[in-house]
């Protein structure tokens, strides 16, 4: 999409430099980071990986300045973004007809 470019991209890898985890993050204002494409392998859940690429996110988008972090997360994971700080704002597209998704916010201020 147009903001890959400019993005920031994170993986967690395993020893032979498979992925089990991965984010993007993007600016769509100086005050407003947004966290897209988050995926950690399902063998991989629970360990924390998901967990730490927000945290990196978090400070990478405080130092840019930005006082909010916001993403779209399928309904079934509003617990885990509920759990690192982010609240849930409203309903988000739904994709694929099929994937429903809500719009969550994190206040870094």
């Amino acid at each position: 999409d147009e903001a890959e470019e400019t993005s920031e991209h994170l993986m967690i890898a395993d020893p032979d430099s498979r992925p089990l985890a991965v984010g993007r993050l993007h600016f769509n204002s100086s005050a407003e980071a947004q966290v897209r494409y988050m995926a950690v392998e399902p063998p991989a859940r629970g360990q924390g990986l998901g967990g730490r690429i927000l945290e990196e996110f978090e400070k990478r988008a405080r130092a840019a300045g930005a006082t909010s972090i916001i993403l779209n997360a399928r309904e079934d994971a509003q617990r885990f973004y509920r759990k690192h700080g982010f609240k849930t704002i409203g309903p988000a597209p739904t994709i694929f007809d099929a994937v429903k998704h809500v719009r969550m916010r994190k206040d870094l201020i």
